[in-house]
């Protein structure tokens, strides 16, 4: 059984509390007794095989090593802030550096948190491209830069550090949601991480490992990156409370973090919140029906319990029937499995309850279950119990009910997939005259601006005019990809950011090392 300990000003912490990380597929597989042998764990007590079953022993921490961080990480701030830019860059390349030589051990703990190899992979591939060399080289650009001279005098623009982030990455993806806050460090921020309680363990491993190696190869203080555990609302409290937090970087569901945004503003911080969403990918008359299914397949990485993966496809009423069978094709094919096997891209479901809430919803208001639609246990098998749902498709051919569904106007964090038709069937005065295509087109912009969700939009078309029209009109979400995968990164492009409810009223793509500092004029006159 391995340990993990706390970091605390550059020392590992062992606080004498501790909880116990279960392998996922063992838990999914034997909950009862897996449940049985932590409880013995807790009392002291070794039972038989415990090692099956049980992966790592990790502490928890209290208010207490709550401000040890905070304190920590504001006495690194005060040296750390004066490294040079160049040294700031040094230390993102050596994360990357690092983040490579750990891969094979990084994978190996998503998986036995619960997350099948494919979105593993997936998840690491966004890591790495969040810290490539050619975005770096951008971000650094940004943080300063000379604009010119007038007469006498020299201009720069400069972002400063804003000092100490306190973040808060979320229960089902931690590590690599948490890793695109390592841009603060080349914004010249300290950086205080509490992984969620129950699900630690590779975010430990990645900031320990990775993060803070990296900065201590480079000569930077104590206490630049810290890692506490601990009951969240109480952590909340103590980061709103301390005169040294400048920054709060929380992930969530929307309506929890919207709260945190405000009361972090009131208190004098800056909000920097990732929350949910409720991703679109349109699909036009001309596009490679088989191209676009496998980018909307994506949808169900780790049972759609991914905020940016798609969660509604918006099909050219054309191809929509083509585009159903084709899906259906697909859909068929996913198996479903334990976490350890490499064949599956499905974990168990949290929100099974839900699930039914808005499956009942839809057929109500007229969709159509395509697959799908039961309870299962991890071998497919239909079960009451069970801790898996099966892949879900439901067709919608009726716009104006599909607009009015649960699974369209808000998150669907299951496996659930809304298929909507879009028609040139005239709604609106102003689609008097028109094309059927401007009509459909029309239509598919209002839908978007009807999402109150702005994470990631993806569209698949092939005509230049269409094409030209959604980078246009398109404009309520952090990324827009167009012919390429949902859930795919770009270099120079981050991985992370968006509006609405996603993002709040500052939502946008998240250039962190944007977000955590605040622009500075500078003038010089007379070099």
């Amino acid at each position: 059984m391995k340990d993990f300990t706390l970091l605390i000003g550059g020392k590992n912490v062992d606080t004498g509390s501790y909880e116990y990380y279960p392998y996922a597929s063992r838990a999914a597989a034997d909950f009862k007794t897996t449940r049985k042998i932590i409880k013995e764990l807790k009392k002291g007590n070794s039972p038989s095989e415990y090692d099956k079953y049980i992966y790592a022993k990790y502490c928890v921490g209290d208010e207490k090593t709550c401000k040890d961080a905070i304190k920590a990480a504001h006495e690194a701030s005060k040296i750390y802030k004066h490294f040079s830019l160049d040294k700031r860059r040094k230390i993102m390349g050596d994360i990357h550096d690092l983040l490579v030589k750990h891969k094979k051990e990084i994978i190996e703990l998503f998986i036995i948190e619960g997350h099948p190899l494919k979105l593993a992979e997936w998840e690491f591939e966004g890591m790495e491209i969040g810290v490539a060399k050619e975005t770096l080289d951008l971000y650094k650009e940004q943080v300063f830069k000379k604009i010119g001279r007038f007469g006498n005098e020299t201009l720069y623009v400069a972002r400063k550090a804003d000092g100490v982030i306190c973040l808060n990455p979320p229960k089902n993806a931690p590590t690599s949601n948490s890793f695109v806050a390592t841009g603060v460090l080349l914004a010249g921020n300290t950086i205080v991480v509490k992984p969620p309680l129950r699900n630690p363990i590779s975010a430990i491993f990645v900031w320990k490992n990775v993060v803070n190696e990296a900065v201590k190869r480079n000569g930077a203080p104590d206490g630049v990156v810290n890692i506490i555990l601990g009951n969240s609302d109480k952590i909340m409290e103590v980061w709103l409370s301390s005169p040294h937090v400048n920054d709060i970087f929380h992930f969530g569901i929307s309506e929890r973090g919207i709260e945190i945004g405000k009361k972090a503003y009131l208190a004098g911080k800056k909000p920097i919140l990732e929350l949910s969403g409720n991703d679109l990918l349109f699909v036009w008359q001309d596009t490679d029906i088989k191209k676009a299914a496998n980018a909307l397949m994506d949808a169900f990485l780790g049972s759609t319990q991914i905020c940016m993966v798609p969660k509604n496809a918006i099909i050219h009423e054309t191809i929509f029937d083509d585009f159903c069978d084709e899906m259906l094709r697909q859909v068929k094919k996913l198996k479903i499995a334990l976490p350890d096997d490499p064949e599956t891209c499905l974990s168990p479901v949290t929100k099974i309850s839900q699930y039914f809430e808005f499956l009942n919803d839809a057929e109500k208001k007229g969709g159509k279950v395509l697959y799908g639609g039961h309870r299962v246990d991890y071998n497919g098998k239909e079960d009451k119990n069970g801790m898996y749902i099966e892949p879900t498709l439901v067709r919608i051919d009726n716009e104006t009910q599909g607009l009015d569904m649960l699974c369209i106007k808000e998150e669907n964090f299951f496996p659930l997939l809304p298929l909507l038709k879009v028609t040139s069937i005239p709604t609106m005065p102003e689609h008097s005259g028109m094309s059927r295509d401007d009509i459909i087109f029309l239509k598919m912009v209002d839908i978007s601006e009807r999402n109150e969700y702005g994470l990631r939009i993806s569209v698949w078309a092939n005509s230049k005019q269409y094409i030209d029209k959604f980078i246009k009109e398109i404009d309520n979400s952090g990324l827009l990809r167009i012919n390429s995968r949902h859930v795919g990164f770009s270099l120079y492009i981050a991985t992370h950011g968006g509006t609405k409810k996603s993002g709040g009223p500052f939502g946008e793509m998240n250039y962190i090392c944007k977000k955590s500092s605040h622009l500075q004029g500078i003038s010089v006159t007379g070099q």
